[in-house]
């Protein structure tokens, strides 16, 4: 439809732009592309308000808003626990420091299961690093991992994903993000410690069984 002339308009609402039609796309072009913003605050009360009555300050609205990068699916998600568990006190919910359960977990699960092993190193490494990075210092930080050519690309797939932000030429990750990935990080280092002991064990096991009794004969 991009190649052939035509009076007819195709609308997709998709994560990430079809390499297919990349080289299609421009402001002069057949296919114009629009990246969806997060909501503002105002948009997230209108939302909250349609579960209820909710309390907080201006900094706590915006601090949630920020928190879920203004996600309408996240925050709604997050507004049934707020209202069921914490009697709609925002800040209450924010000084759990919990932005990651049930079925956010699970969303990001399944984000991050498609990932390639470029795009995981790079996530991986903004959310250790608290600050925003430009391209050039990801690039002296994980050159010796993967090529320049594979950072362009990885990082441009996950900034359409809306996984990594991009301010002023440079990248980030959103708090709920990070909190998944540390999360993660955590779980592996407890479940590898638990595999390397029950081995530990195992092996001091079969090791006793098989050493033979010294029986002193006088």
């Amino acid at each position: 439809m991009a190649e052939t002339f035509h009076q007819s308009c195709l609308v997709l609402t998709i994560q990430e732009t079809p390499r297919e039609i990349r080289h299609l796309t421009g402001e002069k072009l057949p296919v114009r592309t629009l990246q969806l913003k997060g909501l503002k605050v105002i948009e997230v009360e209108e939302i909250f308000k349609a579960k209820g009555a909710f309390c907080g300050s201006s900094s706590d609205w915006h601090q949630l808003t920020e928190s879920y990068a203004g996600n309408p699916l996240l925050l709604n998600i997050v507004s049934s626990k707020i209202h069921k568990l914490f009697d709609g006190n925002i800040s209450e919910f924010l000084n759990q420091k919990i932005l990651v359960f049930g079925e956010i977990s699970q969303l990001l699960k399944d984000y991050f299961n498609h990932l390639s092993d470029p795009e995981n190193l790079i996530i991986n490494w903004l959310a250790s690093n608290y600050q925003p990075a430009s391209f050039s210092e990801l690039r002296s930080q994980i050159s010796s991992t993967i090529s320049p050519q594979q950072l362009l690309d990885a990082l441009e797939s996950l900034q359409e994903r809306c996984l990594v932000d991009k301010n002023a030429a440079l990248f980030s990750v959103s708090p709920m993000v990070r909190e998944y990935i540390n999360h993660q990080l955590i779980q592996n280092k407890i479940s590898s410690n638990i595999k390397y002991r029950s081995i530990v064990t195992r092996k001091k096991n079969k090791l006793s069984f098989h050493i033979p009794e010294l029986i002193l004969i006088k």
